[in-house]
């Protein structure tokens, strides 16, 4: 039987805060969904969230939003999640039915949040919008230049209108513009294209930073000193070394003391994330994606079959995870950003061009995240879910910083 696993993606507010995660049920390890079963399929998700992987785990303190059939309501499947803590997203399948209309009354009678999924305007289920709770339209379902209307045709008071399959910042604007509420999609790691070739002086500081941080010849006493430059930053990495990053047994005094307990490369990674994250002005979501890229190319390079890597081999895949974001968040074409960076021509390689053991892994990361591949196998799924938690536990540790 194929690993059953949950794949998830956010869910934006106005302010691009995380407001839940859609929880995507796959039948193989990648890929877009075989489901057979639309009751099957989310007891598999429920089961997994809250069994194998904890919900907390899995969507943090964000809803989870899953797929619900009506035959699983009435057989009262979806207490599973208590209602402060799931969206029941009603597929699309389901016909307007008198005893439709009925069982999601009940249902958000208990508390539940109610969503009709992948809604469209004229096809003969208007008469649920006055219902429930949320409205999800599907973008690329509909005509250009048709989105502000279809979504003033689902407006309701108290309804919620989320548009989904959001892919690029462009399309951001114009869900924004239209006047949706939710967003969902995964806009926020594609870099939005710069109308002018000039580059913000603001940018140009954070490349300038970079550049010197992943200088090969740097010392360890040049990236402590580097750090040391900037007493906010270095606030930061001593609150978010303490705070669990690097899982270190002992507290960290100084930044000299930081260097020799994390090692260079993790310092550079901790200290490219803090650097991106507060000076680009992007969603945090973007830097919680940055670690779970690093956490699973280095866990990918692990899988490869070529041997166990060595220690080094890994921090460099997990590098080379976390740079692949560096175009999203400075709106710069990647190979651009990272000629800037002196790196070496093996990690140059792996992150533009996808060479060697380390772009490989790269590679299979990318493809897994945008599911563009339906032949993976269980380590591929298993390397996932553990960057994931991973990554969630990095995250946590330094956010509040």
């Amino acid at each position: 039987m194929a690993l059953r696993y949950v794949a998830r993606q956010p869910i934006f507010d106005r302010a691009l805060t995380v407001v839940g995660y859609e929880l995507l049920y796959r039948t193989r390890p990648t890929g877009p969904a075989h489901v057979t079963d639309d009751d099957v399929a989310t007891f598999s998700v429920l089961y997994e969230a809250l069994v194998d992987l904890g919900l907390e785990s899995t969507v943090q303190q964000a809803r989870a939003w899953v797929n619900v059939s009506p035959a699983l309501l009435e057989g009262g499947g979806h207490r599973l999640i208590g209602a402060d803590r799931v969206v029941l997203e009603l597929l699309e399948g389901a016909g307007p039915t008198p005893e439709l209309a009925d069982l999601v009354r009940a249902v958000r009678g208990e508390g539940y949040v109610v969503a009709l999924d992948d809604f469209v305007v004229g096809e003969g289920r208007d008469v649920l919008l006055d219902l429930v709770d949320v409205v999800k339209l599907e973008l690329p379902a509909i005509p250009a230049g048709r989105l502000s209307a279809h979504v003033a045709a689902v407006r309701r008071p108290g309804v919620t209108v989320l548009v989904e399959k959001v892919e690029t910042a462009e399309q951001l604007t114009e869900a924004m513009a239209a006047g949706a509420d939710l967003f969902q999609g995964f806009f926020f790691t594609r870099p939005q294209v710069l109308s002018t070739r000039s580059i913000p002086a603001g940018m140009l500081a954070v490349l300038a930073v970079l550049a010197r941080l992943h200088d090969p010849t740097a010392e360890p006493t040049d990236l402590a000193a580097l750090v040391g430059t900037d007493v906010t930053l270095a606030q930061k990495v001593l609150q978010s070394v303490n705070s669990g990053f690097a899982a270190l047994q002992h507290r960290v005094g100084s930044l000299h003391q930081a260097v020799v307990l994390l090692g260079s490369e993790r310092l550079r990674q901790l200290v490219t994330l803090l650097v991106l994250a507060g000076a680009t002005g992007k969603p945090p979501e973007l830097s919680r994606q940055a670690l779970v890229r690093a956490e699973m190319t280095s866990a990918l390079l692990a899988a490869q079959g070529v041997g166990a890597p060595s220690r080094a081999d890994r921090e460099s895949a997990f590098t080379v995870g976390l740079m692949s974001t560096l175009d999203a968040f400075t709106d710069l074409p990647l190979a651009e950003v990272a000629a800037r960076l002196s790196l070496d021509d093996r990690l140059y390689d792996a992150l533009v061009h996808h060479v060697g053991p380390l772009g490989q892994a790269l590679r299979t990361t990318l493809e897994y995240e945008a599911a563009a591949d339906d032949d993976r196998d269980d380590a591929v799924v298993e390397a996932y879910l553990t960057a994931v938690r991973d990554a969630d536990e990095r995250w946590e540790a330094i956010a509040g910083y």
